[in-house]
């Protein structure tokens, strides 16, 4: 053997080192991908479940009202809306609370052990209180569900990796949302079953899906402890935090905003069919769902958290445009720029939040998953009252909001780009 070769040789050591690293990050990939299988299964039953009852929904209310007061299914349907809304905000910082202490794996059996009992419960429900309380106690254990899978990816995923996990959740709960309304319509237009049952047989098959994802989740799924180093500075991560919250808040505010702004703009102003909006909606899923696959990961591995404002700004373009469309054509560009921008805050604002959370990952994520519905909820009702006052007044809000959205996202990004030196900003990050 020729001077330089053999193991004494320090080149050599180091490539025999470089490759069991490479091999070690192959094999934490590969067992990333597989263990993230069942986290996506329970995020999109938890939001196909959001999604079965819209469509039956009115036909559930108007049985259970009778013809004396069929007018007031409008605003029960709003209500029951809000109401799971409200108790996905009040519950989701306490179920991220309780993860934190207990662990992630108990708080996701719970809640799905809950969500497919709700389902079961708004199936057999038949007085206005019974569906209140199904649709309050769905929400409830949906809130120890979802904010809680993603705070268990955090601890499971690897800085390199998380990312994409995230983005691979997101879109698992737009393709539940997507599917949800297909699923319930086609379950209840079955002619071998009475009217009755077959408006229930929507719930029954999620709360039996729920009930798979249970077994499999008490089978498989691992208690993991956190992988990720944290910063345990609270005085610096909290501002950050802050910051990451209210833009969450922000986003979905503008989503809701533009959610009722496009139904009532396609129905009022452009004589859209039901089945046009309905295309719209299908359209705004599926860019968000490509972007959240396929562009979000190598985007923020590349800018970092300097992607936020230049989203923003494309939302809120997006926004401002739709008042403006002549046509439906016109339309849907409108629709594709916000599905883009919002597909890739929205997991993008996750990721962020998960590190900067410092020890506590599953509370901030529960207390953005609060803000959220927060947002979304102020945000739909508002569109719906200043579209009553002028047809463009709730998008003009919206895109002003979300222009201040932007200055505030690039002042979070150099905050976050202060604490450490890499484009992500968090000294978490750099230290995985």
């Amino acid at each position: 053997m020729g001077a330089g070769k053999g193991r004494g040789n320090p080149n050599y050591e180091e490539g025999i080192r470089e490759r069991y690293r490479m091999s070690t990050l192959t094999a934490a990939n590969r067992e990333s991908i597989t263990s993230l299988a069942l986290p996506l299964v329970a995020v999109f039953v938890v939001s196909l479940g959001y999604g079965v009852v819209l469509p039956v929904l009115p036909f559930v209310l108007a049985d259970a009202l009778g013809e004396a007061e069929r007018t007031s299914i409008p605003w029960h349907t709003g209500m029951l809306t809000g109401v799971y809304m409200l108790v996905l905000f009040l519950f989701a910082p306490l179920w991220g609370y309780i993860s934190d202490r207990i662990g992630r794996r108990t708080v996701i059996l719970i809640g799905l052990a809950g969500f497919s009992v709700a389902m079961l419960w708004f199936a057999l429900a038949r007085g206005l209180v019974f569906i209140y309380g199904a649709r309050a106690f769905a929400g409830i254990f949906a809130a120890a569900v979802l904010p809680v899978v993603l705070a268990w990816v955090s601890d499971a995923a690897m800085s390199r990796t998380r990312a994409q996990a995230f983005a691979w959740l997101s879109a698992a709960s737009a393709l539940g949302f997507m599917f949800g309304p297909a699923l319930s319509g086609w379950l209840v237009s079955v002619k071998i079953v009475a009217q009755d049952t077959s408006l229930a047989l929507p719930f029954y098959a999620t709360a039996a899906l729920g009930g798979g994802v249970w077994l499999a989740a008490y089978r498989f799924l691992p208690e993991n402890a956190s992988l990720c180093v944290r910063d345990s500075d609270p005085a610096r991560s909290v501002p950050s935090l802050m910051g990451l919250l209210a833009l969450s808040l922000l986003v979905m505010f503008g989503l809701g905003s533009f959610e009722v702004g496009l139904t009532l703009l396609g129905q009022q102003v452009l004589n859209l069919e039901p089945r046009e909006i309905g295309w719209a909606f299908v359209e705004c899923s599926l860019v968000m769902i490509m972007v959240q696959v396929f562009v979000l990961a190598p985007l923020i591995q590349r800018v970092g958290s300097s992607l936020m404002a230049p989203a923003f700004l494309a939302m809120a373009s997006g926004i401002a445009l739709l008042p403006y469309a002549a046509s439906f054509p016109a339309l849907l560009i409108g629709v594709g720029l916000i599905a883009a921008a919002s597909g890739m805050l929205i997991p993008a604002l996750t990721y962020l939040i998960s590190l900067a959370a410092g020890s506590a990952p599953g509370a901030a994520i529960g207390k953005q998953t609060a803000a959220g519905s927060l947002g979304y909820a102020v945000g739909s009702s508002a569109a719906g009252w200043l579209f009553a006052v002028h047809i463009a007044v709730p998008f003009w809000v919206a895109a002003g909001l979300l222009g201040l959205g932007a200055v505030a996202a690039f002042r979070v990004a150099n905050t976050l780009k202060s604490i450490g030196s890499t484009g992500f900003g968090l000294k978490s990050e750099r230290s995985e």
